[in-house]
């Protein structure tokens, strides 16, 4: 499966993304304990010092050439459901977190000095501890992870002041999701909460848009968050087409962020390089 030639992806000297993931979901190993948490923490501890207990996600399974957008499956049991443990890194931009049945890699913007390093990077971290689980696995007993899923997905804060002011112009950011004015009855918009799914090609995912009124956690800020995620399942589990698939869930969410956005704030605001 291989990605677009052409034209080159869209790129920002200031880009609005604030958190990166990389994710495969599989089945659950049976094998895999709450012991097994802490031997593969002394796998991870020196670059990953900090350990966190977290309620597990549920699986999420994409039916790929049905309406049915996506579907998450709850599943009943008499064990005591694992946790999801995430392992921090020295520089807490990184993050891993695994369960018996997901394993992510994040990079996420802690304060406003953190520069965006770019999706080579982001994607090298992950793919790299990946690997080092499959060989914790290995050298465990706890069986090869089948995958069930991959997924990546980018999120973007729109601080208000920069490309709008209200939600009155929330248009200049998201032309498909703007306010009509003036109108008879309804009065100023409140609030926003839009999704929407696409289809990747050849029935191997599809990509997940929201945008939502939302408070920054850190000054209190009002921001449009943008979520995109390209969830799926290449053809073949083949080395080469999950990198690939990968590769190409990165670029729908790339040129779908520029689809989705107004000229303006893109050259403007987060100094689009390419066009």
């Amino acid at each position: 499966m291989a990605t677009s030639a052409n034209p080159p992806l869209p790129d920002y000297d200031s880009p609005p993304v604030i958190e990166v993931v990389c994710g495969f979901q599989f089945a659950p190993l049976d094998r895999f304990l709450a012991t097994s948490f802490g031997l593969l923490w002394e796998r991870f501890r020196a670059e990953y010092p900090i350990c966190e207990q977290h309620p597990p996600l549920v699986q999420v399974t994409e039916r790929l050439g049905q309406p049915i957008a996506e579907e998450s499956q709850v599943e009943f049991s008499s064990e005591f459901p694992l946790p999801r443990i995430f392992f921090v890194h020295r520089s807490p931009c990184w993050l891993i977190q695994v369960q018996n049945d997901r394993f992510l890699h994040n990079w996420r913007k802690q304060d406003e000095a953190d520069a965006y390093p770019r999706f080579p990077e982001v994607f090298g971290k992950f793919w790299a501890a990946w690997e080092q689980f499959l060989r914790f696995c290995d050298d465990e007993k706890l069986g090869t992870p089948r995958l069930n899923q991959l997924e990546v997905t980018y999120i973007n804060h729109v601080v208000q002041g920069e490309g709008w002011d209200g939600m009155d112009t929330i248009g200049g950011v998201f032309p498909d999701i703007g306010w009509r004015t003036p109108r008879s009855f309804l009065p100023t918009l409140e609030s926003v909460n839009w999704t929407a799914s696409f289809a990747l090609p050849e029935t191997t995912g599809r990509l997940h848009a929201s945008v939502r009124h939302a408070v920054r956690r850190r000054d209190s800020r009002a921001v449009l968050l943008c979520e995109l995620t390209a969830r799926g399942l290449p053809r073949r589990l083949d080395h080469d087409s999950v990198r690939n698939w990968f590769q190409l869930g990165r670029e729908w969410i790339v040129r779908g962020f520029a689809d989705l956005t107004g000229e303006r704030i893109q050259t403007e605001i987060w100094k689009r390089r390419s066009v």
